[in-house]
């Protein structure tokens, strides 16, 4: 499993755990949870713009 299917399948199985709970949670587990769910997508969207930018720089050349 890749880096970024890691944290997709992270972040689907959060989403889950707080639409049909495994079991009751505290609000500061559910508040944590909403937090990592986000930090995990903003992961997702660094990662692909990283991703983005190395391959405009290895198709980019120079002629110095």
């Amino acid at each position: 499993m890749s880096f970024k299917q890691s944290i997709l399948t992270a972040i689907e199985e959060n989403q889950n755990e707080m639409i049909i709970p495994s079991r009751e949670y505290t609000s500061k587990e559910i508040t944590w949870m909403s937090g990592y769910t986000q930090a995990l997508k903003d992961m997702i969207e660094d990662y692909d713009n990283d991703i983005e930018d190395a391959i405009k720089k290895s198709v980019d050349f120079s002629l110095n």
